[in-house]
């Protein structure tokens, strides 16, 4: 149930985007998904010094994990980046749309990896797919703020499915 209606909310959402577009076509359309498109190749890729042509040094990311870095800007980006792909090596990414409107770009993607190490209560070798949209403002040519909303019930599974591998753990050891 919950699905269909993040489904059905999600769908509601770009096409409401796209309809309140106006009909001027955007001369940095082009230019700003080319730049979403080779920022996630970067995230799959592990290639994080190519970031700077496409992301300001000053750059605001509001899905920063303080657990994973206390650096802010490129910096801290570079290191979220990096260690995601450490953790999911396989990582491959999937933009399924994009929207542009003015200096923001929505984005909406699939990610699929393998945990090569355990990562929030999943066991190494763990296949997981994460379905996300983003929202990036672009200010002279590159991203100066992102902001990125995480597929609730894919989280909800992914819980589910490491409680009942933990379960299962505890079980072995009784």
């Amino acid at each position: 149930m919950y699905k269909k209606l993040l489904a059905l909310l999600l769908i509601t959402t770009v096409v409401i985007i796209l309809s309140c577009q106006s009909n001027d076509h955007n001369p940095m359309e082009a230019k700003y998904k080319a730049a979403y498109v080779a920022v996630n190749g970067i995230m799959d890729s592990g290639n994080i010094d190519e970031l700077d042509a496409y992301i300001a040094e000053d750059a605001i990311d509001h899905q920063m994990d303080p657990s994973i870095t206390t650096k802010t800007g490129l910096a801290g980006i570079k290191e979220v980046f990096k260690y995601y792909h450490n953790i999911f090596p396989d990582m491959k990414t999937t933009i399924h749309s994009m929207a542009v409107s003015g200096d923001t770009l929505f984005g909406y993607i699939s990610s699929t990896g393998t945990a090569s190490e355990p990562f929030m209560g999943m066991p190494a070798g763990t296949s997981q797919t994460m379905n996300a949209v983003d929202v990036v403002v672009f200010k002279d040519d590159k991203m100066v703020e992102h902001w990125g909303f995480m597929d609730m019930a894919d989280v909800m599974m992914m819980m589910q499915s490491n409680m009942a591998g933990e379960s299962m753990m505890e079980d072995k050891g009784k």
